[in-house]
């Protein structure tokens, strides 16, 4: 059996003339604040309308055709549509593929000559495709698929235009059908990557991501699953950290998807021989992010290698942050490895740092002060304090931390926080809280 596998049934080509396609017929709604309300009560910043496309004959003609590929290509015998006749797809497609299409109501019809919920020829053991202009959840889609299978139908798949990617999986699981897939001809993101990169719609405000100070933490977590996050975040302007998910997705794939959303800092900690931070150094010039990490205690001839090698690849704007004395180390741990005390290490680390050509650090908020003020303090730097909590929230696994508004009074330009955010009610409400209360930030 063809398996979806995650992908989508456009390629990249056709995903952004479609996508141009639709914009130009007003199709596709968008708004830079994330204003546009939803059937479920909640807002989105891209609304995909196919039901004004009755208005555009071109546009029917050319998504029945579209329609036509990953119908063909699941060998179905007949397709439904769900909810059918809102769109008109389903006429469209039938036409335009010779594939017979059958409507299940939602409610039976009293006193008509065809009263029941199933329209159209349907038997058992007929390989049948559900078809829909967008997917959320996924709920409007159950009741089809109950009646499908009490018919004796095989469900090939869900196919849809556009997957807004809102957890449909989950629900599909819930209501007994775990092996139905959704096939989409692009996602949610393909739309905001496309407007964003066409500077029709903005990343986010460039005066509120000035002002937010934020590094939000991503670390640990799947594309999936960051994904509504940060669609949530994009708005309030928050640097978004990734380090692991660079190695898992690669970095110029991550790094290209991921800035739609807000800067980037590509946190890789590199700690090698200067030709192995040149090569990947490389890999930035596609797509600068916003800042690069490496330790402070590869040298200063790595990082100058590493400066000269953004500079030379069209990464000039990439900030190189030297990471100083981890804030997991203790103390005690501190003097095992370097033989100093925190402060002292970090001091040493800093000067050596700043004199090769970094452009801030990143340190404890403990010890951000004295960096300030001591012989590596320099105009313009960035000092990024991880290990930041607001009081009383848990410290997980930093050994050195301290609170928001003690960090910036220290000096820090920017504080990285994690968990504290992602695991959040309402991480944005989270973020606002933070800078209003804890920080004086308005955005």
């Amino acid at each position: 059996m063809f398996s979806f596998a995650g992908s989508c049934w456009m390629c990249e080509g056709e995903q952004q003339e479609t996508i141009e396609r639709l914009v130009s017929a007003g199709l596709i709604k968008w708004d830079n604040k994330r204003s546009l309300p939803l059937k479920s009560g909640g807002k989105t910043d891209i609304y995909v309308n196919l039901r004004s496309m009755r208005s555009r004959p071109y546009v029917m003609k050319f998504l029945g055709q579209l329609y036509g590929n990953p119908l063909r290509r699941l060998r179905v015998d007949r397709f439904v549509e769900v909810p059918e006749a809102v769109s008109l797809l389903a006429g469209v497609v039938s036409t335009e593929t010779n594939i017979p299409a059958v409507t299940i109501r939602e409610e039976e019809k009293e006193g008509r000559v065809v009263s029941g919920k199933l329209i159209g020829d349907l038997n058992a053991g007929d390989r049948v495709a559900i078809i829909d202009d967008v997917i959320t959840d996924g709920a409007s889609k159950v009741p089809a698929l109950n009646l499908l299978a009490q018919n004796g139908a095989e469900t090939a798949g869900i196919v849809v235009l556009c997957d807004r990617q809102q957890g449909w999986k989950k629900k599909l699981v819930a209501a007994g059908f775990p092996n139905v897939g959704v096939w989409a001809g692009f996602t949610l993101h393909d739309v905001r990557k496309y407007l964003v990169e066409q500077k029709l719609m903005q990343r986010c405000d460039p005066a509120v991501e000035a002002k937010n100070p934020i590094i939000v933490a991503l670390d640990g977590k799947s594309w999936d699953e960051i994904l509504p996050l940060v669609d949530q975040l994009r708005t309030t302007g928050c640097i978004l950290k990734v380090n692991d998910l660079l190695f898992y997705k690669g970095i110029e794939w991550l790094l290209p998807n991921l800035s739609v959303y807000g800067r980037v800092m590509a946190d890789l900690k590199g700690h090698d021989i200067k030709n192995t931070l040149e090569n990947i150094s490389r890999h930035f010039s596609a797509c600068p992010p916003w800042a690069v990490t490496v330790h402070a205690s590869g040298g200063a001839e790595m990082i100058k290698a590493t400066r000269a090698k953004l500079n030379e690849v069209g990464a000039s704007s990439t900030k190189i942050l030297a990471v100083t004395v981890l804030t997991s180390i203790d103390p005690v741990t501190c003097e095992e490895v370097y033989a100093r005390r925190p402060l002292e290490q970090v001091l040493r680390l800093a000067k050596i740092a700043v004199d090769a050509g970094a452009d801030g650090f990143v340190c404890s908020a403990q010890e951000v002060g004295a960096l300030n003020s001591g012989n590596a303090a320099r105009p313009g730097l960035e000092y990024v304090t991880p290990g930041v909590r607001s009081p009383g929230a848990d410290v997980h696994d930093q050994a050195r931390v301290d609170t928001p508004a003690n960090a910036k009074a220290n000096g820090a330009s920017k504080q990285v926080m994690g968990r504290q955010i992602l695991g959040a009610k309402d991480p944005v409400a989270e973020v606002q809280r933070v800078l209003t209360e804890e920080l004086g930030v308005t955005l």
